[in-house]
C-alpha cells in the first residue's frame, strides 16, 4: 500500500469516528478520532504531501475542539487553534480558497468555545472576525449554504456577547445575521437549518425583549420558537425538540401572563423528561430551575389580590 493510500484510509477512519462520536455524544469515540487524525498526520509529512498534511491538521482541529469542549480542557482548545494555524501556513485564499475558508471557520469555532468557557470577549471577537473573514470566499453567490452558516455563526457569537455583557447593540446585530441566514435557508428549502436558526433567533429575541421590556419582541420570540418546533418532532429529533421547547417555554414565561406561563410549565415538564442522561445534566438542571421559577410566578398570578 502506498503512503498516500494509507493516509486516505487513516483519515477516512478518523472522519467516521468523529462523526459517530459527535452524533452519539461519545467522548471516548471523539478521543479515538483525535488519535486517528494524529496517525494520519504521521502518514502525510508536510515536506512530502503538504496539502494532505494541511487537511489533516484542519480536521484534527475539529476533533480537538469537539473533545476539548466536552471535557472542558482549555489546553486542547488551544491545540485546536494551533492545528488550524498550521494548516493556514499551507492554505491560502488565492490558491486553495475553499480549504482556507473551511479552516478559518474551524478556527472560529475553537475560538468561540474558548471565549464562552473563559467569558473572554477577546476570543469571542476573534471568532466573529474569523467567521466574517471566511465570507471572503463563502459569498452568498458562490457558496450560499456556507454563507448562511457563517451568518448564523456570527449571530450566535453576537448573541452570546450580548447576553454576557448586556450589550443590546450586539443582540440587535445578531438578529440581523439570523434573519439573513433564514432568508437564504428558506430559499434553499433547508428545514433543519431553518429550525436551528429559528430557535437561535427566538432566544436572541427573548433576551433582547426582556432587556428592553419590549413585549412585541417577546411575541416574536415565541413565534420563532414555534417555527423551529414545526420542524423538530419529539419522535424524530427528541433532543433538538427538547432544547427548542425549553426556548419556547422561556419566551412564554417572559410574556408574564397566566395563560402563557401555564403553557410554559407544561412544556418544561415535557422537555425535562427527554433531557436525560449525564450528558444533559446541565440543560436538565437549567430547565428544572426555570420550571420552578415559572411555577412560582404562576402561583403569584393566580393568587387573589390582598
Amino acid at each position: 500500500m502506498s503512503a498516500g493510500e494509507a493516509w486516505r484510509q487513516a483519515i477516512a477512519k478518523a472522519e467516521i469516528l468523529l462523526s459517530e462520536g459527535e452524533a452519539e455524544e461519545d467522548v471516548s469515540g471523539i478521543a479515538d478520532a483525535v488519535s486517528a487524525f494524529n496517525t494520519a498526520l504521521r502518514l502525510a509529512p508536510r515536506s512530502d504531501a503538504p496539502l494532505d498534511w494541511a487537511k489533516t491538521q484542519s480536521r484534527l482541529s475539529a476533533g480537538l475542539r469537539a473533545l476539548g469542549a466536552r471535557i472542558d480542557d482549555p489546553v486542547m482548545l488551544h491545540s485546536a487553534m494551533t492545528a488550524c494555524d498550521q494548516a493556514l501556513e499551507v492554505y491560502r485564499p488565492d490558491g486553495t480558497p475553499e480549504d482556507w475558508a473551511r479552516t478559518v471557520a474551524l478556527l472560529g469555532a475553537a475560538q468561540v468555545v474558548l471565549g464562552e468557557r473563559d467569558s473572554d470577549p477577546a476570543w469571542l471577537n476573534a471568532a466573529l472576525n474569523s467567521y466574517r473573514l471566511a465570507t471572503a470566499v463563502y459569498t452568498r453567490e458562490a457558496a450560499p449554504n456556507d454563507w448562511a452558516r457563517m451568518q448564523r455563526n456570527c449571530g450566535a457569537v453576537l448573541s452570546l456577547m450580548g447576553e454576557r455583557t448586556g450589550d443590546t447593540a450586539s443582540l440587535r446585530e445578531a438578529l440581523d445575521h439570523y434573519r439573513a441566514a433564514l432568508e437564504e435557508y428558506t430559499r434553499q428549502e433547508s428545514p433543519i437549518d431553518i429550525a436551528i436558526t429559528q430557535s437561535n433567533l427566538g432566544q436572541a429575541l427573548r433576551v433582547l425583549g426582556e432587556r428592553d421590556k419590549d413585549r412585541d419582541l417577546l411575541v416574536q420570540a415565541v413565534a420563532a420558537c414555534r417555527a423551529a418546533l414545526a420542524v423538530y418532532t419529539r419522535e424524530a429529533t427528541p433532543l433538538e425538540w427538547a432544547m427548542a421547547s425549553t426556548n419556547l417555554a422561556n419566551a412564554l414565561t417572559a410574556l408574564d401572563d397566566e395563560a402563557s406561563i401555564e403553557e410554559a410549565v407544561a412544556i418544561y415538564r415535557d422537555a425535562i423528561a427527554l433531557l436525560d442522561g449525564p450528558a444533559r445534566l446541565q440543560q436538565r438542571a437549567i430547565a428544572r430551575y426555570n420550571l420552578k421559577r415559572a411555577e412560582g410566578r404562576l402561583a403569584t398570578l393566580r393568587s387573589p389580590p390582598p
